[in-house]
């Protein structure tokens, strides 16, 4: 009963938060300089709306949440809404203030990330500072990465949810059901394009996954290549994106419209295919869903995990060349 009430206050809370925006014209997406979609006012509530849900888990449902991760969520909370209403943000400033405040909340909370069955990466896991700038490199390449694919409708969100799903599968010391609740309520509203994450959600949304995955893996022995599994799609989507503007001479800080993501909706968009931005993350998340729990069958062979992400890696080049391709002969062809 309590996860009934919960989500019905969840509900009443995105609502006011969406409409206290709306009329105080705070923190809306108006840029469209890297977002899709196809209204011009939405609140970027992710942020605000995901704090003050774990907040009242905390404080009326008595989950009791470290202290630690409540101030790091706070503080990126504060970092995103600055980066939202901030077009002219520098990103490498943006870029230093999150290392600094991921680098403080592992020193606090002593997250670390203790295998990867990868024997020489393990045998520097051992080492203290080694340790700690790994699984600082790895939050903030999530974390990135999630902003990227934070694109369509439903896209990080559902993939979120898809994630603790398959967490909540395993001995925590937290009540995953109630993060679960928090997300699909977001993500009812995010699903006709009623609100958007914005950075701070996406900020917010990206520690309390990176921190629950790390802390899951290390408690119940589980294979680490599972937690790549979890993770892989905002971490590669953020090393091809690198590596794709360093390719083609553009700003590696600049946002663009060249994501996997993208690019799906731009084709479905063209065959004038009706919510084409909410049909584009259902798809996506539809092969994630697909995959990780595939992942999770085969939890204890590394090998399948391996073979599983290199497949990953393979069919999201083939299917990004492929809708690049589209686009562009239909491009030609208009000429």
């Amino acid at each position: 009963m309590n996860y009934l009430y919960f989500f019905t206050i969840c509900i009443l809370l995105i609502s006011c938060i969406n409409y206290v925006q709306y009329k105080l014209n705070f923190v809306l997406d108006l840029s469209l300089k890297h977002k899709i979609k196809n209204i011009e006012k939405v609140p970027l509530s992710g942020g605000i709306y995901i704090l003050l849900s774990v907040l009242i888990c905390e404080y009326i449902f008595k989950i009791d949440l470290p202290f630690y991760l409540v101030l790091t969520l706070s503080l990126f909370c504060v970092l995103g809404i600055f980066s939202d209403t901030k077009p002219n943000f520098i990103p490498i400033l943006r870029l230093t203030i999150q290392l600094i405040i991921i680098i403080i909340f592992i020193y606090l909370s002593g997250l670390e990330i203790n295998r990867t069955n990868i024997i020489f990466i393990d045998k520097f896991l051992l080492n203290y500072y080694f340790n700690f700038f790994f699984t600082s490199f790895c939050i903030i390449v999530l974390l990135n990465g999630s902003n990227f694919v934070d694109g369509v409708n439903t896209n990080l969100i559902g993939y979120c949810i898809i994630i603790l799903f398959f967490i909540s599968k395993f001995n925590y010391v937290l009540d995953i059901n109630y993060l679960i609740i928090i997300l699909i309520s977001f993500y009812i509203y995010n699903f006709f394009g009623k609100c958007f994450l914005g950075d701070s959600g996406v900020y917010v949304l990206s520690i309390l996954i990176s921190f629950i995955v790390i802390d899951t893996i290390n408690t119940n022995e589980i294979n680490p290549f599972f937690a790549v599994s979890l993770l892989w799609y905002p971490a590669f989507e953020n090393l091809f994106s690198i590596i794709r503007r360093f390719v083609t001479n553009n700003k590696v800080d600049m946002a663009d419209k060249k994501h996997l993501h993208s690019l799906l909706y731009l084709t479905l968009k063209k065959q004038n295919i009706k919510f084409s931005n909410t049909i584009c993350g259902l798809l996506l998340c539809t092969y994630n869903f697909l995959i990780i729990y595939l992942s999770y069958k085969y939890i204890d062979s590394s090998q399948v995990l391996i073979s599983i992400l290199i497949i990953n890696i393979l069919l999201y080049l083939i299917a990004y060349f492929k809708l690049l391709n589209i686009l562009s002969n239909r491009l030609v062809s208009k000429r």
